[in-house]
């Protein structure tokens, strides 16, 4: 007969195989999903991933610095595991697709894990993570083939909340238990993935505090408790702040709209009340998710009595009230609660204005409260009512209705025309959509199509250097080369550190063997942004043309003490000296 672990460990093995069975189903038809979007920036045209030389950049600098790009996102984890797909697939995007899905899969087994280890109620934590699998909200996150961040750092949130949970049954003191420090070193890996991570302490204190829910103790002796292994993680998210206010605030890391005139940003009013009109959105996506575009517009809310910050005011309200009147009586909801609002707190935009209003993905981790607070309490109701078996047929219904929207939703994923003229249907004046549009046209050589598009863009949004660089390619490929150079030259003027408009008005000048043109305009762009081992390397490229081989020397030595241990650098300084 086996043992009652041995049978633990079947149930969890069984639940392993349920939940990737049904995640590659659900996610099998994105492995078709090209790579578009922001992924030109992420990785096709991402120098640091391709080489390893580039590494300890991948942590003192942005995560699109490796395309010529400034952003105010600090990545290095998610630097790392694309630069290991890229060694290991190139531009291949299922092999990205596989990551995602892989992750969040195995995000999906670990809130099981966690789930049980604070409840002990394997059903409710069976149904809440099999919500969290197979919701179509989440492919936002996993179908996306450069939405690695979302699934990669709630992994690493899970698994510290697991470790955490393993030292706590430990009965440990925290600094002699493996398991705590391997729970502080994820939080260190959370926060090198994406910003949101900032959440952990919170989560390790709700954590902490439920934990001993049942347990005959003081409030005060619980609070202790909690605070002697909370601390070290409230240092940790101390020391990254400070870091992403100086060393690591590469573009307005704490005000995404610093140096503009914007009210929403200037008014923390504004920005709380438009936040109980957005959260109304956010219940009816998670509990009828129609309608599902990427790029969503949100007017700002200008007063509270409008119905539907009235609304969101009044779920916000009640639900934190009930989440803290009745935690030692229903302390599950609770939780769940506190779970869900916890998440939504780096996205809000109350604290900190940040770059949209509301995304789909954004509730990536917060699903798993809304869940867990939803089915307890049917689980609740059907055993009051002796309804248990009809109440769970209903919720596995609603899971397989979730699983084959998810699916239907991944094929709006497939064609990225129809995805782009899908989200503008909803949002007809983005001007990142009309411009990635113009992208998609340009990329199957509809040209036509494409300068119209990229036109629009630039009406729309005149002082964005983009789409003048993008009319600019439209231009060049059907040899309109001097309106191309034009438009070329706008996207510099408009933003001086725009490499792309760099690169490709410096190709034109090359095409006409106008040397001097180009070194004139890369020697711009250094004086202006600093020195980068690719433009140093096309600057000797045309030096040598020019036959300047002292010149050229002088550029490979510049980028040869940028990166020292560059072989291809070392090469062409050694090939370039037996011509003296």
């Amino acid at each position: 007969m086996d043992r009652p672990s041995n049978i633990a460990k079947y149930k969890l093995w069984f639940v392993v195989a349920i939940f990737v069975v049904t995640g590659f189903i659900i996610y099998a038809n994105s492995f078709v999903v090209p790579i578009f979007w922001d992924g030109d920036d992420f990785l096709t045209n991402n120098l640091y991933i391709k080489n390893w030389n580039y590494f300890p950049r991948f942590f003192s600098e942005n995560v699109i610095a490796g395309a010529g790009l400034v952003s105010n996102y600090w990545r290095p984890m998610f630097l790392t595991v694309s630069s290991i797909g890229w060694h290991i697939w190139g531009d291949w995007p299922a092999g990205y697709h596989f990551i995602n899905i892989s992750l969040h899969i195995a995000n999906s087994v670990l809130l099981f894990l966690v789930f049980v280890g604070l409840f002990k109620n394997h059903w409710l934590a069976f149904f809440t993570a099999g919500a969290f699998l197979v919701h179509p909200l989440q492919t936002e996150a996993i179908t996306y083939t450069v939405g690695t961040a979302d699934p990669l750092w709630v992994f690493f949130v899970f698994l510290g909340i697991f470790f955490y949970l393993k030292f706590s049954a430990s009965e440990s003191t925290p600094f002699k238990s493996k398991y705590y420090w391997l729970s502080l070193a994820l939080f260190i890996a959370a926060l090198m993935t994406k910003e949101q991570a900032i959440i952990m302490p919170a989560l390790i204190f709700i954590v902490g505090w439920f934990l001993d829910i049942d347990k005959d103790c003081s409030l005060k002796e619980r609070a202790v408790k909690v605070w002697k292994s909370l601390w070290p993680f409230l240092i940790i998210a101390s020391f990254y702040l400070f870091l992403r206010a100086t060393a690591l605030n590469f573009k307005n890391s704490f005000n995404f709209y610093d140096g503009t005139t914007s009210v929403f940003a200037s008014n923390f009013y504004i920005r709380v009340l438009t936040f109980f009109k957005i959260l109304t959105t956010y219940f009816e996506l998670i509990f009828w998710p129609h309608n599902l575009h990427m790029e969503r517009t949100i007017d700002i809310a200008a007063s509270f009595f409008a119905p539907d910050v009235i609304l969101g005011a009044i779920v916000f309200a009640a639900l934190l009230i009930l989440a803290f009147t009745q935690r030692g009586r229903w302390p599950i909801l609770s939780f769940g609660v506190l779970w869900f609002f916890i998440g939504l707190v780096p996205v809000s935009n109350i604290l900190v204005p940040i770059n949209g209003l509301l995304y789909e993905h954004w509730l990536y981790f917060s699903l798993g409260g809304v869940f867990l607070a939803l089915f307890w309490a049917i689980f609740a109701i059907g055993r009051k009512l002796n309804l248990q078996k009809i109440f769970s047929a209903i919720i596995i219904f609603y899971l397989v209705f979730l699983g084959y929207l998810a699916i239907k939703r991944n094929r709006d994923w497939q064609d990225p025309i129809g995805f782009y003229n899908q989200i503008l249907q909803y949002t007809p004046d983005s001007y990142r959509v009309i411009n990635n549009l113009g992208m998609e046209y340009a990329e199957i050589a509809d040209y036509n199509n494409a300068e119209i598009t990229y036109k629009k863009a630039i009406d729309l949004a005149p002082d964005i250097a983009v789409a003048y660089n993008n009319l600019a390619n439209v231009y060049k490929n059907t040899s309109k080369e001097n309106l191309a150079e034009q438009y070329f030259k706008n996207a510099i003027n408009i933003d001086p550190g725009f490499l792309y408009a760099y690169n490709n008005l410096a190709g034109i000048y090359l095409k006409r063997k106008e040397y001097q043109k180009a070194q004139e305009l890369f020697e711009s762009y250094l004086t202006k942004n600093g020195d980068r081992i690719d433009t140093l390397f096309l600057l000797a490229q045309i030096a040598v043309a020019e036959k300047d081989s002292k010149g050229a020397l002088g550029y490979l030595e510049r980028a040869l003490k940028i990166d020292p241990q560059n072989r291809s650098i070392q090469s062409a300084i050694q090939q370039l000296l037996f011509t003296f």
